[in-house]
């Protein structure tokens, strides 16, 4: 997520005369009954004058004027302060767990929705099963954006979905016209996307058909594996007791996507990038087709931002990932939560901030400030209603989510796998791709998720 918030720059002062807190939770209407049926039972239990402290990491160039102008509504109505403090995503995840064990932190903190099992395994966070309904509960959130919240082996909601994104594909309409593409079919399975980028290759010259970070990229595993469940693999078994990320389905899914770099439909120059320039490279025309998130739309609108060219600004489009060979479609989803300490003095007034900022239209005003999506069914729907077929896209891409498994070593483990990956594709770039070096890597990312597995949470 480090990359992408450099990316989205953004005016702050739209967001305050947008805002306007109704209540706590949902949409307006119904999370104003809420909210009232909520304080004739916790009145007592609030203290206006309360500060609340809460930890965001870098969100936008602005991250400390954004978010104290968000909730400034939320200290007018209420009386309860909140102290923000920015904590870059480079030292978050030592600050987060040693406030955890040791008791001294903040009430509230911000956390990657894959971070969440690793945080709550820490035994410093508060479940929050008994108050979520005053949000919705989980039928308030898409079912990937919700399983963010859970974790594996532990009863019990640790945090709240805050702003989602989930991976599309950007292409170039000009491009696909060039190449005599229909773009409402050139994405709709694997069959489609490799004949697409084939035509590219074959038809439109001075430009590379498709762009790939490799192992640089600290999401390069977001690239790979709704390719993996598309083919009907997984990252781990059902009951996450061992890697099988080498079974036939995911080396089948691993192996579609390296054919797309040994075969030249995908730029091998790419590899040495990360994530940001790739998405670089498609800005700047060098690249028809790319996998990314909500993030480089608004960018796009944006005159000052000169890393697009006209070409590219003018034809950018989206559209969701293809389906696999037993037709499902899956892609990431990923984003931010909200998590409250169980140390927190003030965990009543604490949860009432975490309500607000559940709010349909401060998650709506302040995602878009990011480039993001509110992680709600209902503003996700609104969003991608009334913002064009691009925003469309994103909708529908999250709507077919899915995350990883909620362990708490699952960040180890996907570093391992990014390494793997890496490999084969670097394989593939030299020529050396084969169906045996795939398992082989494979079963070697295995090999070590298992010991990882061994060794507990």
């Amino acid at each position: 997520m480090r990359s992408r918030y450099a990316i989205v720059l953004a005016i702050a002062a739209v967001l305050v005369g947008a805002l306007v807190y109704t209540g706590c939770g949902g949409d307006d209407d119904s999370t104003s009954n809420n909210s009232s049926s909520n304080t004739d039972s916790q009145a007592a239990k609030i203290t206006p004058g309360t500060t609340v402290k809460l930890w965001i990491m870098p969100n936008g160039p602005q991250p400390q004027e954004d978010m104290e102008a968000s909730l400034a509504p939320f200290t007018e109505k209420t009386g309860i302060k909140v102290d923000v403090e920015v904590v870059d995503w480079g030292v978050q995840l030592d600050r987060i767990r040693n406030a955890a064990v040791s008791g001294e932190g903040p009430d509230i903190t911000q956390a990657g929705t894959t971070q969440v099992p690793f945080f709550a395994a820490l035994g410093g966070f508060e479940d929050l099963s008994d108050r979520v309904e005053d949000v919705g509960g989980a039928g308030a959130y898409p079912d990937g954006v919700w399983q963010t919240t859970q974790v594996v082996g532990q009863d019990g909601t640790w945090a709240v979905p805050w702003f989602t994104e989930a991976r599309s594909i950007y292409y170039r309409k000009d491009i696909l016209e060039k190449a005599g593409v229909d773009p409402a079919t050139a994405f709709k399975d694997w069959d489609s996307f490799r004949a697409t980028l084939q035509a590219i290759k074959d038809k439109v010259p001075n430009i590379q058909p498709f762009g790939t970070p490799g192992k640089k990229a600290f999401d390069l595993v977001h690239h790979v594996m709704p390719f993996v469940w598309d083919a009907g693999g997984a990252e781990l078994s059902s009951d996450n007791s061992q890697s099988t990320i080498n079974s036939p389905e995911a080396a089948e899914g691993v192996d579609f996507f390296a054919k797309l770099v040994d075969d030249g439909l995908a730029d091998k120059s790419q590899l040495e990038r990360d994530g940001t320039q790739v998405e670089n490279q498609f800005e700047g025309g060098k690249i028809a087709v790319w996998i990314g998130g909500p993030w480089v739309l608004p960018s796009a609108d944006r005159s000052d931002d000169t890393n697009w060219t006209d070409a590219a600004r003018k034809n950018v489009a989206l559209a969701p990932m293809p389906a696999g060979p037993n037709g499902d479609a899956f892609t990431f989803v990923g984003g931010s939560n909200l998590m409250m300490f169980s140390a927190s003095e003030h965990k009543n007034e604490a949860w009432e901030v975490m309500k607000y900022l559940s709010q349909d239209q401060v998650q709506t005003d302040y995602a878009k400030l990011l480039g993001m999506f509110p992680a709600r069914v209902e503003p996700q729907q609104a969003v991608g209603e009334a913002s064009g077929p691009n925003y469309e896209a994103v909708y529908q891409a999250i709507q077919q989510g899915r995350t990883y498994s909620p362990i708490p070593q699952w960040a180890e483990i996907e570093n391992t796998y990014k390494g793997r990956f890496g490999n084969i594709l670097d394989e593939a770039a030299k020529g050396q791709y084969s169906e045996a070096n795939v398992q082989k890597q494979l079963d070697e990312a295995a090999k070590e998720a298992d010991a990882l597995l061994a060794q507990g949470g």
